[in-house]
């Protein structure tokens, strides 16, 4: 299952007030999920629009993932498999992520004028001219030759109004620990898809976890990412720029149209 990239743009979140406690509802509680709770609560797409910009504004980051997803068989039977995902970004300019998993492991660089995509095992790299800045060197990737990098959406959280207005559910659920940090749980839910977001309960509002479930499928496939972060990460500029080592071998970038759209 491939997470869509409108799914984690839309992100909100709560602030703990001074002496709550987790087991506390949150001080100005934002459409709880109860029966006569609105659908859809501005003030929670507020906060997503909010947790958004924060993101866009860090100058530097290390974000870590556990990522875990279903894949199914043309028998209907589901198939869990994990990866660890790993995205340094500096500026908007210069960004390293990489994603080792039971499917492949691949690693891309881009140091504001290249991007290189490396399967480490395979001993195979592909490096294209790229724009300016990291967002619209991801669009440009994503678009014309059909790759995603590894949490690409970071980028995009919040920033398109037609992918918030395909919102058909946002609801609070309640506080959750999530590896010791104390998070919202939120519920959301679009077009054939439910999904859910927990995010700390912070002046940095980043997000702890993510689950999407695909409802048009009879099996529920499910993608869910287990996130670790660091805001000040020590990252060397040579981090940016793949130089290619013994045996590797130089491929072309497939274009998405002679991939048949894949």
């Amino acid at each position: 299952m491939k997470a869509p990239a409108s799914i984690v743009c839309l992100m909100f979140t709560l602030v703990l007030a001074p002496g709550a406690h987790a087991e506390d509802p949150p001080a100005a509680p934002a459409a709880e999920a109860t029966d006569d709770a609105p659908l859809i609560n501005p003030q929670v797409v507020d906060k997503l629009i909010d947790m958004g910009n924060y993101l866009r504004s860090l100058p530097k980051f290390q974000v870590d993932a556990q990522v875990s997803r279903d894949t199914v068989l043309e028998s209907g039977q589901k198939i869990k498999t994990e990866s660890a995902n790993t995205l340094k970004v500096v500026g908007h300019d210069r960004l390293y992520a990489k994603s080792e998993g039971d499917v492949r492991t691949r690693e891309f660089f881009y140091n504001g004028k290249k991007l290189t995509q490396y399967s480490p095992y395979l001993k195979y790299y592909t490096t294209v001219d790229a724009p300016a800045t990291v967002a619209e060197t991801l669009h440009k990737v994503e678009n014309f030759y059909g790759v995603q990098v590894p949490m690409e959406d970071l980028f995009l959280f919040g920033s398109d109004q037609a992918q918030i207005d395909a919102l058909k559910a946002a609801l609070y659920v309640g506080p959750s620990v999530i590896k010791g940090q104390l998070c919202d749980h939120l519920a959301f839910r679009q077009e054939g898809i439910d999904w859910q977001l927990w995010l700390t309960r912070s002046d940095k509002p980043l997000p702890c976890k993510l689950v999407i479930t695909t409802t048009d499928d009879k099996s529920f496939p499910e993608y869910s990412a287990v996130y670790q972060w660091n805001l000040k990460p020590t990252i060397p500029d040579t981090q940016f720029t793949f130089k290619p080592g013994k045996g590797d071998v130089a491929i072309a970038f497939k274009k998405a149209s002679d991939q048949g759209g894949q």
